[in-house]
Formats: structure tokens, sequence, C-alpha cells
């Protein structure tokens, strides 16, 4: 106690000032005091303090208050204040001691806080200006768009009047439309412009009341709905009939709000489109979602669509960029907030929320007396740590930090011994391992970890306060993936960490038994069992090699995940991806794409052949000039495993089969009638799909009768060939679909003609099925491959490759069942992200 107090009290005298009072009657005398700050407060020696009373010492005013302060401190409180003496700014912080239960003095210290408040007043100067400058800009865009409207106004008055004159030939009819259009955006930019202006200085009020959603949404539908049927889009909205959903807003505001997010949702649409409408109840807000199938942007433009005159990267439409930006400020203006997620190429889904009238508001929920079983506590994302360390302060500090990060969890050791048995019997993904420890040298203990079966692809890093550059290279060249030294800085600390566990390439994903054997009857290994480790990936960086992606299609969502994994772990192998080619299922397009990519002169093709025949001379090219081959759930005929390719990747077919089987057992209750849809293709990948739902139903389902098998050549044929088996059995209770586009053809046919009893079962996780799983529609489950992690198996193997190292012949990623209860973690663990808003909303 002694020692603390002693560092403490010397810490503070060097800082500022320490001192102690006694009463005596009514008068509180100092007794002690030192430190820098009683010179800089004008005391030239502690004599001119010591023994003497508060009002001997400071001004009246002053000793008046701080005699205030020493009489709460004396009746047990503790007491903080600041006060200015001889323009000195100090902070003090009294305390009373006691003895006997009795308080016998008070001790305080106070520190020169000068230069803070100093700082304080300059960002309250620069803040006040800041303000007159903006409310200045307000002023000058205010008054500007009034005085462009003044001759806007002749501009597109006469121009109307022009468009009316029927003595114009076509030519001048086409020049006034040009006026007219361009003088309307121009319009439309003033007016956006000048709302800003107008909530920037507050002028813009807004009168919040209760509003009716459904009917500002219907009448927002009708105004854009023109400008929808130019692109052929389709809008949906999920809002029942008489669903009486009211929530507090400015009417008018609250249209404007709408009629910008649709018309944006269309605007930036593909050609055939289609724009989602749905709002859920979210404690005491309703979300309102709009969702479009357009193209997209990136993570990093999320905060940047909502700055004014910011446009879409790559975008071709024509806008003001200020749209959004009023949107933001309007819907804040209304108490509300807004959103957005997007991914390139599938679309984007903008959700604001506004408040709902106290009569709807939730005031029971039912999880609130659940409690998280401990199963769901450790999300997919997350990463255990452990901490052998022996020094109490340091473990405390590191847990301090840990705790910060949500997507960490912290175990810790006080012995070698004690964290030996725990990376044993736990998952551990880091191991923080001090190199003096008390009972093994940290040195052994990693020897001991990298020697046993369960341990040894573990990531370590080291930890110790020897800083010395050559025994840190000894550290690092014994093996450990990084080093720390102590004291530790906080954010070179989590820096190292998120470097070092993303900078190691494994796979997160379910350890569960492969059941599917290769296209020549090979044993899987499962991708689980694939990683790169820093070492290698530090070799494979320093050649900069460049790598292809020849696709059979890339507009699904299975295609889209499984490049998107590919090229992420190929960014991390800093691999340059010189082309992604689409074949469109032609073999004869992917016969000239592979010409071209042969042509960039790549080191890896990672690849899924249309047709193993047809396709496999250009294979055979490529593999002869050189090239490393990784292919996708298929193998082009005639090549060699180990001298012509490195490896095939594919999902667990078979054991997804089997899991698509038990789905449609388990809903018709074990007994029924159903089809059958094949794909007619020499493709081993879906031909054991195939043969694992017909074989589990066969053996274990004596009651469920196949009646009905039909073939399809293209996903297009999904909906003809379950029109024409719905038409031939009539009591058919249920189809198996071989993958998931095909299904929502089947899906479509069914409601066609009435079916909505009818199960259907597939595999492949996609948008819209993933959609019918959760609002229990027809398709009731299904078997998930994992694309994103069978891409991330794709490109560790084109590294094993590259490294010269052994590749297994054959590797599969593990099988999932996806039904309605679990389709939100299947969601995140095939595609690596949230599930889309839509989705979520429908499952509640």
């Amino acid at each position: 106690m002694f020692d603390s107090m002693s560092i403490s009290q010397v810490s503070i005298t060097n800082m500022g000032m320490f001192y102690k009072f006694t009463k005596k009657e009514n008068t509180f005398i100092c007794t002690y005091c030192n430190g820098e700050l009683l010179s800089r407060l004008g005391f030239t020696k502690q004599e001119d303090v010591i023994g003497r009373s508060l009002l001997d010492i400071f001004p009246a005013a002053i000793a008046d208050m701080k005699s205030k302060y020493c009489q709460q401190a004396w009746e047990g409180q503790f007491i903080q204040y600041e006060v200015t003496f001889n323009d000195i700014y100090y902070a003090a912080f009294l305390s009373p001691v006691f003895d006997g239960g009795n308080v016998v003095e008070v001790v305080g210290s106070s520190i020169n806080i000068s230069e803070r408040k100093k700082t304080e007043n300059e960002m309250v100067q620069a803040k006040e200006e800041a303000e007159k400058a903006n409310m200045a800009k307000s002023d000058f865009l205010s008054k500007m768009s009034h005085e462009l409207r003044t001759p806007l106004n002749g501009i597109l008055g006469f121009a109307q009047l022009l468009e009316l004159d029927e003595s114009l030939n076509e030519q001048q009819q086409d020049f006034v439309q040009e006026i007219l259009n361009g003088g309307s955006h121009l319009l439309k930019l003033i007016n956006e412009i000048l709302d800003i202006s107008r909530i920037e200085t507050g002028k813009l009020k807004v009168s919040i009341e209760e509003v009716h959603l459904q009917n500002v949404m219907d009448e927002c539908i009708s105004i854009v709905q023109p400008l929808a049927n130019k692109k052929n889009i389709s809008i949906d909205k999920q809002l029942q009939q008489g669903q009486n959903v009211l929530v507090l807003a400015d009417r008018m505001r609250l249209k404007q709000v709408l009629l910008n997010l649709l018309d944006n949702a269309i605007k930036y649409n593909r050609e055939g489109g289609k724009v989602t409408i749905c709002c859920r109840l979210d404690g005491d807000a309703q979300v309102i979602h709009i969702v479009d199938t357009g193209i997209g942007f990136s993570a990093e433009e999320y905060s940047k669509v909502f700055v004014p005159f910011y446009r879409i990267e790559g975008t071709k439409e024509a806008g003001t960029g200020i749209g959004l930006a009023l949107v933001k400020q309007l819907v804040h203006l209304m108490g509300g907030k807004i959103s957005v997620t997007s991914r390139k190429g599938k679309g984007s889904d903008f959700y604001f929320c506004l408040p709902i009238p106290n009569d709807f508001k939730t005031v029971l929920r039912l999880d609130e007396s659940i409690e998280p079983s401990a199963e769901n506590e450790r999300k997919t994302d997350n990463y255990c740590l452990l901490y052998i360390e022996d020094n109490e302060s340091n473990l405390h500090l590191v847990s301090s930090i840990i705790k910060s990060q949500p997507s960490y969890t912290l175990l810790s050791a006080r012995t070698g011994k004690e964290g030996l048995e725990i990376a044993r019997n736990e998952k551990i993904d880091l191991i923080l391992l001090d190199l003096n420890l008390p009972d093994i040298d940290g040195y052994e203990v990693f020897d001991r970890l990298k020697a046993n079966e369960q341990t040894k692809d573990i990531v370590i890093i080291g930890v110790s306060a020897n800083a010395m550059p050559q025994d840190i290279q000894h550290t690092l060249d014994k093996g450990f993936d990084n080093y720390l030294t102590k004291p530790l800085n906080v954010k070179e600390f989590l820096s190292i960490i998120s470097e070092t566990l993303n900078s190691t390439i494994n796979q997160n994903i379910p350890d569960h038994k492969i059941l599917s054997t290769g296209p020549y009857g090979e044993d899987a290994v499962s991708a689980k069992m694939l990683q790169l480790s820093l070492k290698d990936l530090k070799k494979i960086k320093e050649k900069k090699y460049k790598a292809a992606i020849a696709m059979h299609y890339t507009e699904n969502d299975w295609s889209r995940s499984q490049v998107e994994g590919v090229k992420a772990a190929f960014e991390k192998m800093g691999i340059e991806v010189v082309a992604v080619t689409d074949a469109q299922f032609s073999w004869e397009q992917q016969v000239t794409d592979i010409e071209t990519i042969l042509s960039k002169k790549p080191d890896i093709i990672v690849s899924i052949p249309v047709d193993p025949i047809a396709t496999a001379s250009a294979y055979q090219r490529a593999a002869g000039a050189g090239v490393k081959l990784v292919f996708i759930d298929n193998i082009p005929k005639g090549l060699q495993y180990g001298k012509d390719y490195v490896s095939v990747v594919s999902a667990d077919n078979y054991g997804n089969g089997i899991e698509s089987a038990h789905i449609m057992a388990e809903k018709l209750g074990g007994k029924g009638k159903v089809g059958v849809i094949y794909h007619n293709a020499d493709f081993f990948a879906t031909k054991q799909r195939t043969e694992a739902f017909e074989n589990t139903i066969r053996e274990n389902y004596p009651d469920i009768q196949i009646v009905a098998r039909e073939g399809i050549a293209s996903p297009k044929d999904g909906e003809k060939v379950t029109s024409a088996m719905l038409n031939k059995h009539q009591d058919l209770n249920g189809i198996f679909v071989v993958w998931d586009v095909p299904a929502e053809g089947a899906m479509a046919a069914a409601l066609t003609v009435g079916r909505n009893d009818l199960v259907i079962t597939t595999i492949d996780l996609g948008t819209n099925v993933a959609l019918e799983i959760a609002r229990d529609g027809l398709i009731k489950g299904l078997g998930a491959q994992l694309p994103y992690q069978q891409g991330v198996a794709e490109a560790i193997l084109a590294g094993y490759a590259l490294l010269e190292k052994q590749a297994p012949a054959y590797v599969a990623v593990p099988a999932l069942k996806v039904t309605k209860e679990n389709i939100l973690d299947a969601w995140k663990l095939v595609y690596n992200q949230e599930a889309p808003d839509i989705i979520q909303s429908a499952i509640k």
C-alpha cells in the first residue's frame, strides 16, 4: 500500500499538486502542500500555504467556494471540481480520510488543465465559426436557387408553348424536348438544394402526424409505375391490403422520401428487374425496405451515397447526386434513420425507420425472458484467443483490450502446462504465448504445440519484453507467426492480431463427414483440412503470379459467391486475377474463353467445364503450356491428376442429396408420391445429388414412391418440365429439383395450377429459394453448398501447386441442411455475410 501511495503522490506532484487540510473549529487549515502547480499558481514556497487557512491563501470568493467543497469532503463525500486562479485552470479532487469511523483529514490533488481548456475554447470557437460559414453557405444557396428559378420559369414556360406548336418539324420538336428535359433536371436540382439549405438553416419545418403507410405507398407506386413499365420492371409491394400500418411522419415529406428511393430503385435497375417494398416492426419503429435487383455498389460507398453530389462508381445514369442526401436529411428530421446494404451486380436494399404511435408500440417481447443458449454464444465469425501469461497485470490488460472487440473471445492460462491443456481441449484460433513462463520455457511450449496433431495448426504469436532485433528474428525463424513486444501498444496489438489471423488462410467450415466421392471414385478430403501458412503466403507473394477464372455461368448466387471466394483468397496470396469469364453454358464459348485467357499468360486457371468431352482439348493445351489447373465440380475427359491438373473441388453433392431427401420425407410425413427433376448431362456433381436423393428415399422411406422422373438440359426448363409432370401426375405430393434455379421454375408452375400444397426440395441456397423457405412457401428446405468456402479451397489448392506441395486428387466442402429454422445462420455460413434484410424480415 505504501509503495502504491508513494508512486501516486510522486506522479501527481510532478504533474500538479498534492495537499492536505484539517479542520479547526469551522476553518480548514492546510497541513501539507507540494507540487509543480504550486509555483504556477503564484506561490513561491510551501510556507506560503502550509499552516494557513483558505481565506489566508485565496481571495474571498474562491476561499468560500473551496471551503464548501472541503466541508462536503469532511462529511464523507468524494469531490471533483474545476476552478481558475491567476489565469491557471486546474481540476481538483478531494477525498476524506477516516480514522475509527470519523473523518480526520481531507486530502486533495490538483492538475493543471489550462491547455485542455484552451483547446476546448478553440474547438467551441471553431464550431461557432463553422456554423456561421454553414449558415452563410445555406443562405447563399437559397438565394441562388431563387435567382435561378426566375429565368428558368421563362425557359420552361416558353418551351412548353413551343411543344404545343404543331407547325414544328420533327427535328425542332426534338430540340424542344431537349430544352424541357434539361430545364426539368435543373429545376429538380434547384428544388433539392433549396430543401437541403432550409433543413440546414432550420427553416424547413415538418408537421408530424399519424400517417397510413399503405396509402402513401400506393400513391407513390402509381406515380412511378409508368417509369417501371418502360424498363419492364415489376414492383412487388409486400404489404397486405387492409393492414393498418401507422407511422409518425410528415405525410408530404414521407411521400418525397419514398418517391426518391423508388425512382432510384427503378433508374439503377436492370431491364426486366424487380423492386420490392416491404416493412417490418422493429421495437418502437417501423422499418421500410426498398429493395432492387440493380447494379449495386461496394460497401465502401455505403456512407458516400448520402453525401451531396456523390455519384455511384461506374454508373451511366443521369442524376443530380443530391437526392439521397435530401432523403437522409428528411428522414432524420422526422425522427428516423436510414441505411443501405448492397452487393455489386445483385442490387441494393435502402431501408429507413420511423417511429410509431404509442398505441402500436411493443410492450412485451417473446424473447425477453429467454436466455441465449451456450451453443449460440459463439458466432461463426468469432475467433477464440488463448493468452498464456503468468503476470496478472498483463492478463488484465489484454483481457480489457479484447473486451472491446466483439469478434474475439479470450481464454487465459497462467502456466505453460495449463495452456497446453486448454489448447488441446478447446477450439483455439490464435495463441498469445509469453516466452518467459514459470514452469515451462515459452519456446518449449511452442515445440509441444507444434508436435501435437490437435494443436499443430494453431496460429501462435510470441509475446516478450525482449525487443532486441536478433531475439525477434530468432523467434520468427523458429516458426512463430508473429511477435509482440511489451509494453503493448493497444493499436499495434489489435492490428497484429487481425493481420495474423487474416494472413493465414484456412477454412472455418463445419467438420462433417464427406459422403461424396470424386468423378473417378476418389476418396474425398475435406476442404477444412487445407491451409496455407504465413511462410507459404510470403513465398507466393514474392513471385507475383497471375490467375484466371473460367466459369460455365456467372449469373446466379452460387457462381458469384464461388468467384468471390476464389478472388478473396487470391488477393490474400498476392495473386492477380487477370480474367473472369462466363460461357453461358456453351462449350464453344468456353473453348474461346480459354484461348483468350491463355493469351494473358496466367499461371493458374480455376474452371468448371461446361462439357467434359467437348472442352477437353482446350484444357489439354492449357496444361501443356504449364498452367496449373484446378477444376470445379467436374474434370475434362482424358486429363490426369498430378500431371495435367492439380485437383477437383466440389460440394458434398451426395450428402446434400441425402439432406434434401430427409427434408422431403419429414414434410410429407413419411408417405406420398414424388417426382424427380434431374440434370440431363454428363455431370458427376448433379448425378450424385439425384442418386443420393433417390437412394435415400428408396432405402429409408418405403411409403414414399418416386412415380415420375424428367430431365432438364437448362435451368430455364424447370417450369416447363414441372407443368408437364403435374399435368400427368395430378396426385403428386412433392418434387425434388436438382438445383435452385430450375426449382424456382417448378415453384412457378405449381402456383400456376393452384398446387399450394406441393412440397419442393432442392440443392443450392439462392436468394429466391431462401426467401421462399423463410416465408414457409412451397420450397421447404434444401441441401446447401458452401460456394464461398469452395472458392477459397480452390485458391488454396492453386497455392499448393505453386509451392509444389502435394494436393489431394479430390476435395469436397461439407453438406449443409437448410430449413426455415436455420435459414439465417445457413446464409451467413454459405455467403460469408448476413442474410439480406428482406430474408430476415420474412423469417420474423
